[in-house]
């Protein structure tokens, strides 16, 4: 089997099959029944034409190996074929085309499966590359800056991960971080926290030019940031900004769950949560904010949504209840870490931050 075609309807199958005869064609309803098909288990793989974007992320994240095309009956903006290409497609079919383009296609991306193997050693070096150079963008754990410890693990689920950690001084008065969980899996969300990480910088230029008066204001610029990259891909974030003269905590969420946690002394639990649209999606998104006071001895804790996975409970208000337990009992962050760790699913990348008043 030389392709295979996603079509619920079987018409683009019909078409593409009658247009090339010596090349043998099958069709499938959707991703699912793509999942079954033993062909994808054969060597060389075949290579599957898709119709639309959802498709083809979902070929790509099932088999990252498979020779994907897009087939179109409309004529792409620069836009459209970046977003194309971003989602896993090698080549664009126009139905518009004569189906000699089709047949050279086929022969250009069966050229790609005969080079899979040399292609799938060095995409193995350059994943190995971009985790160290990704490694080198988290800040060092367990700093000391000002009155505060700030701790970070991160667990991905494979070499590269969504989730991205970052704390930072602001001028001499403020301390930011946060945490973000960048939506999907793989290379393409690994590359959107390079982004966050020059956010990062920017945040640390920028503010009080414009003057943020609140981290709300602070997503709402962060939003228009990402929206301006086109990625199409959204991100959940827990932003907190720390006033060293007040030692009080300003926070605002973007989608983050689940809720992050204000631990006393004694163990009482505050849950800091919020409501808030995901940054990277919509250009007119409010993003609230909220202050709590922060005690020596006190601590934030914020997970990224990984950790639910990690958790035994079938319940979700079980699971947040687990966390809070976890949080309120254990004072060490390894210990904490580690007991949530210790049944890895490896479905999700999964981050923890612990910042902690020490003085």
């Amino acid at each position: 089997m030389d392709l295979i075609v996603l079509d619920a309807t079987g018409t683009l199958g019909a078409t593409v099959s009658a247009a090339l005869p010596e090349i043998s064609v099958s069709c499938v309803a959707d991703v699912a029944e793509l999942r079954a098909q033993s062909a994808l288990a054969a060597t060389p793989l075949p290579i599957v034409l898709c119709s639309s974007q959802q498709d083809l992320l979902a070929c790509a994240e099932y088999e990252p190996q498979i020779p994907l095309a897009y087939w179109t009956d409309q004529t792409l903006t620069a836009d459209q074929m970046l977003q194309i290409v971003r989602a896993g497609a090698r080549d664009v079919w126009y139905a518009t085309a004569p189906a000699t383009d089709w047949r050279a296609s086929v022969l250009r991306l069966q050229g790609v499966v005969v080079d899979a193997p040399s292609v799938a050693n060095e995409t193995v070096r350059d994943a190995e590359t971009a985790r160290k150079i990704q490694q080198g963008m988290w800040p060092a754990d367990g700093i000391e800056l000002l009155n505060y410890k700030f701790s970070r693990r991160l667990l991905p689920a494979a070499t590269l991960t969504g989730d991205f950690v970052d704390y930072f001084p602001i001028g001499e008065r403020y301390l930011a971080f946060f945490v973000a969980d960048v939506a999907g899996h793989g290379t393409s969300s690994a590359l959107l926290t390079v982004v966050l990480k020059n956010i990062s910088w920017r945040l640390q230029q920028r503010y009080g030019r414009p003057r943020f008066r609140a981290p709300g204001e602070m997503l709402d610029w962060i939003n228009k940031r990402l929206l301006e990259q086109s990625a199409g891909m959204h991100v959940a974030m827990f932003l907190g900004v720390i006033d060293m003269q007040k030692q009080t905590l300003h926070y605002s969420s973007a989608a983050h769950f689940p809720p992050s946690l204000l631990v006393a002394k004694g163990g009482k639990v505050t849950s800091l949560e919020q409501r808030g649209k995901p940054l990277g999606l919509f250009e007119n998104a409010q993003y609230e904010s909220a202050a709590i006071d922060i005690a020596v001895g006190e601590r934030v804790v914020v997970f990224s949504d990984g950790v639910l996975e990690l958790l035994q409970q079938s319940d979700l208000a079980d699971k947040e209840q687990k966390l809070r337990d976890q949080a309120s009992k254990t004072q060490s962050v390894e210990s904490l870490w580690s007991g949530l760790t210790k049944e890895v699913s490896g479905k999700d990348d999964v981050s923890l931050l612990v910042v902690e008043r020490i003085k």
